[in-house]
Parts: structure tokens; C-alpha cells; sequence
């Protein structure tokens, strides 16, 4: 597992390479039979995705994250060796995760609404994709010394996220999108 220090390091690196670019939501392959592309646009303190469908209805969907709307961000590795970010407001309605492969330079993302349900007693966080409609859930745990640990089951397993200062969180998640391909 890399170590915080490591990871805070790669993370400003990639932060310092930023362009303005969007934060994308993918959310994985949707189970939709239209074709979509993904518009990104951007101003310093806002993160936007655009998709339009090319079917015979034809419409436009966005999502957007401004960092004024961000409340906490977090960011950490997991036992897999993902680099993982996590931001989100305090009513859940904006939130998004983001995993970064940095071996294959790609990565996966999920933005929209959250909702934190109750099951054997673990808080339990789902993320619905705002674009694709895709969902993630995974348990989260607050550790005592600040942390978080977030449980995506057995296959991606567990991570400790420490918090993160919001804008820099913001362009890192934007520098990886740009210079990683995203897996749908």
C-alpha cells in the first residue's frame, strides 16, 4: 500500500499539471442502446459534464460540481492499489468518486446525488451516477484519528481516505481525467 506521503505527493503533481478541464461522471458502461459523448466544460471553481444523446430523441443531460458546493474532500489508496478521491456537500446531494488506476493510466468515476442507508450496522454510502444512472455502494466507517475507512467488498476491498484540502482534491481529480483514459 503506498504510503499518505506518497500519495499526496503524486496527487499535487498531477494537481500542479491541471488544466481547467470538467469533472466527468462515467459511472461504468450503461445498459442504454444510444450512443452518448461527453462534453466537458469548465471554469476555475466549477466542474460541468455534458452528454448528448445521438438517438432519435436527441437530448442533452449535464451534471456539475462547483468546489463553493463541496463541503469535505478525501483521498487515499486502496488494497488494490487505487488511488481513490472522494468529494462530496453536506446534504449529499452533489458527491463523487473517483478511482484512479495509475498502472494502465485510467480511471473511474462516479458524480451525482448520495443517499446513506443503514445495513448491519455500517453506514452504507450509494452514488448514483447523474449521467449514466449507474450506482456504487460501499460501507464507510469514521476512524478516530480523522479518517475514513471505505469498504467496497471483497473484490476492490478496503481503503483509509484522510481529508484533503477541497481545491487541490478538485485538480487532481481534473488533471486525472485529462491525462487517463476513463473506463465506461
Amino acid at each position: 500500500m503506498l504510503s499518505r506521503n506518497r500519495i499526496v505527493t503524486i496527487g499535487l503533481a498531477l494537481a500542479l499539471v491541471a488544466s481547467p478541464v470538467a469533472l466527468t461522471a462515467c459511472g461504468g458502461s450503461s445498459s442504454s442502446d444510444s450512443e452518448s459523448t461527453a462534453t466537458e466544460a469548465t471554469t476555475d471553481n466549477t466542474a460541468s459534464s455534458e452528454s448528448t444523446a445521438t438517438d432519435s430523441s436527441s437530448s442533452t443531460q449535464s451534471y456539475s460540481i462547483s468546489t463553493s458546493e463541496i463541503t469535505e474532500a478525501y483521498m487515499g489508496a486502496s488494497e488494490a492499489g487505487e488511488t481513490i478521491y472522494y468529494v462530496g456537500n453536506s446534504d449529499g446531494s452533489k458527491t463523487g468518486i473517483f478511482f484512479l488506476d495509475a498502472d494502465n493510466m485510467a480511471n473511474v468515476s462516479f458524480m451525482g446525488p448520495a443517499t446513506v442507508t443503514q445495513q448491519n450496522g455500517e453506514n452504507l454510502i450509494t452514488i448514483t451516477d447523474e449521467l449514466s444512472g449507474n450506482t456504487l455502494t460501499f460501507g464507510v466507517t469514521n476512524n478516530d484519528d480523522g479518517t475514513i475507512t471505505i469498504d467496497m467488498g471483497n473484490e476492490l476491498g478496503k481503503a483509509i481516505l484522510a481529508q484533503a484540502d477541497v481545491a487541490e482534491t478538485v485538480n487532481a481529480i481534473k488533471t486525472i481525467q485529462t491525462n487517463t483514459t476513463s473506463v465506461q
